[in-house]
């Protein structure tokens, strides 16, 4: 699954110009986050604390990944793309509180464009299904990639990018 990594550079090189290019950073709304889901069960892997210390915005993912320590890392204080490699797919959790243009939160064109939007949207597209979603003013992404998506009910289906959706907790992440 090369695709992904090369995805996930992307990723980083367009989060990193965002900061560069006239973008800025979104500020997190700490107030709404559930402080229970914050105490795990047992300890997460090394890769995944060490990986996520410096993360500045909630870090989420499903507990049935979060326990798994072949997971891939690859974090700043202001964005994490967390993937795994599964039988035949790759699936990739990402969080990103940078912006390109700066907008008036009390644009009335802006508002109106919030409040169309729906809370979790799914989308399947060049063989991959992604849940795009926002929470606590932070922008997130499950994408999961098939190597034959069309036979792969992961990337022509929703069920499972809705049940990662619907799973998910926060496993880090800090003001």
């Amino acid at each position: 699954m090369h695709s992904i990594f090369w995805r996930l550079i992307f990723f980083i090189s367009l989060s990193l110009s965002f900061l560069n290019g006239g973008g800025g950073v979104l500020d997190v709304d700490w107030s709404t986050i559930d402080k229970s889901q914050q105490k795990p069960s047992a300890p997460y892997p090394d890769v995944l604390t060490i990986g996520i210390k410096e993360v500045h915005l909630p870090v989420y993912l499903t507990k049935s990944y979060a326990y798994d320590e072949n997971m891939v890392v690859v974090a700043d204080e202001n964005f994490y793309s967390i993937s795994f490699e599964l039988e035949g797919a790759s699936l990739l959790f990402e969080g990103d509180k940078t912006f390109q243009e700066s907008v008036d939160p009390t644009n009335p064109e802006f508002q109106k464009i919030v409040k169309q939007s729906p809370p979790v949207e799914y989308i399947g597209a060049e063989g991959m299904m992604t849940a795009e979603f926002t929470k606590h003013g932070v922008n997130y992404a499950i994408t999961i990639e098939c190597e034959d998506p069309k036979k792969d009910k992961r990337c022509s289906e929703t069920d499972l990018i809705k049940s990662l959706y619907n799973g998910l907790a926060m496993v880090g992440g800090r003001p």
